[in-house]
């Protein structure tokens, strides 16, 4: 059996870094289960807004409790070499559209070296093409595997780590650092400015 990733209110229970598993066709359970969250869909009202200085961001509509669902970040799936040539024409534009899959293969106790992919929400997403980095974010950044558990394809969703309120820009920590840290293709050419504003906020995200 598979354990409950969310309490009776359909809020995430598990700790950030760790990996979701949920149930999925092969399960005897209704879509009530604790353990169908990410598959129900966002329930959460949002809108994209103009910043002040950070250009287009996305917020919320209404109060989001703590452990929400938000969004999953979507966009197309290609593989890493296509993805380097890609990230170097958006540094030169100093956009920010790829997240690479492997990002928590170490949390589910695996490493993927080759056959690794990215998504890139440049031309095809939804709403979390908008969503800002935040030093001190909102949101956290979840893997989830339901029906494929390849472990190079997982879903990659947003939680709320705290309350929100309505009103509220959502923001997750693009984790840029990390980034440059196991990769050193990405410390040869990322050099961003931190607009976050918050008091956690470390001004420059660079490698």
């Amino acid at each position: 059996s598979t354990q409950s990733t969310g309490n009776n209110k359909g809020r995430l229970v598990l700790k950030p870094g760790l990996p979701i598993y949920e149930c999925n066709a092969r399960c005897s359970c209704g879509p009530d289960c604790g353990n169908r969250i990410v598959q129900r869909g966002t329930q959460v009202k949002t809108a994209i807004y103009k910043t002040i200085d950070k250009g287009w961001g996305l917020k919320t509509l209404q109060a989001i409790p703590k452990g929400t669902f938000v969004v999953e970040y979507v966009g197309e799936v290609i593989t890493f070499d296509e993805a380097e040539q890609r990230g170097k024409e958006y540094d030169a534009q100093g956009l920010t559209y790829l997240f690479d899959l492997d990002y928590q293969t170490s949390a589910v106790g695996t490493e993927v070296d080759e056959g690794m992919f990215t998504i890139d929400a440049a031309f095809y997403g939804n709403t979390s093409h908008f969503i800002n980095h935040s030093c001190d974010p909102n949101l956290a950044v979840f893997t989830c595997w339901i029906s494929n558990l390849d472990i190079r394809l997982p879903h990659i969703c947003l939680f709320a780590v705290k309350a929100i309120a309505a009103g509220e820009e959502l923001t997750f920590n693009y984790q840029i650092d990390r980034i440059v840290e196991e990769d050193n293709r990405a410390a040869q050419r990322l050099s961003v400015e931190c607009r976050c504003g918050t008091k956690k906020c470390v001004r420059y995200l660079h490698g």
